[in-house]
């Protein structure tokens, strides 16, 4: 059975889906649940080494290694109020900050890697929340979309497009195999 709901609310506002986000656990604790769907895609292949043989007309094909599976996120990001632009803006911020790597608190090393996120889109891409780090983001503020002058120092289009490419990691102790794929996907 399909449950439809409403993309809005009564007021015109965009209703967040709440099972759908990016998502950071630490200090600070960040969860940016989508308010429309993201376009996503998944990627994944294997890398295969050819042996020939004596007496064989092809090759034998071994398993060589798999690559990092990657996720591309990207998210339209509509912000029509002052509440939404500043949250957008915060978002945005963040997501950026996540490619960088973060200062060490206690000042024992030169810098600590950047944090690892969490995200989710229903069970498009795994029956719970996969594991990620942020490799690349891009973000598209498009001329041909009002702009806003918030508080003489935040100009923000209400509507862009931010665009971001994860890849998944795993604890080196759980490491996926083709029969875990079938039966849980893909955590």
């Amino acid at each position: 059975m399909i449950v439809m709901g409403n993309a809005t609310d009564y007021n015109g506002n965009l209703v967040e889906i709440f099972d759908c986000y990016i998502r950071a656990s630490g200090d600070p604790a960040v969860k940016i649940v989508m308010n429309n769907l993201p376009e996503i895609s998944d990627s994944k292949s294997a890398t295969y080494s050819e042996e020939t043989a004596m007496g064989r007309s092809v090759p034998i094909k071994a398993f060589a290694q798999g690559s990092s599976r990657k996720i591309g996120w990207k998210m339209i990001v509509i912000a029509p109020s002052n509440n939404e632009q500043l949250k957008a803006i915060n978002n945005l911020r963040f997501l950026e900050s996540c490619v960088y790597p973060k200062a060490d608190p206690s000042n024992i090393l030169p810098y600590i890697p950047p944090r690892v996120l969490s995200i989710k889109c229903g069970r498009l891409l795994s029956d719970s929340e996969l594991s990620v780090i942020l490799t690349d983001y891009s973000v598209d503020f498009p001329t041909d979309q009002p702009w806003s002058y918030y508080a003489n120092t935040l100009y923000l289009p209400y509507k862009f497009t931010l665009s971001l490419t994860f890849e998944v990691v795993y604890d080196s102790r759980q490491l996926p195999g083709a029969d875990r794929i079938i039966k849980l996907g893909g955590w």
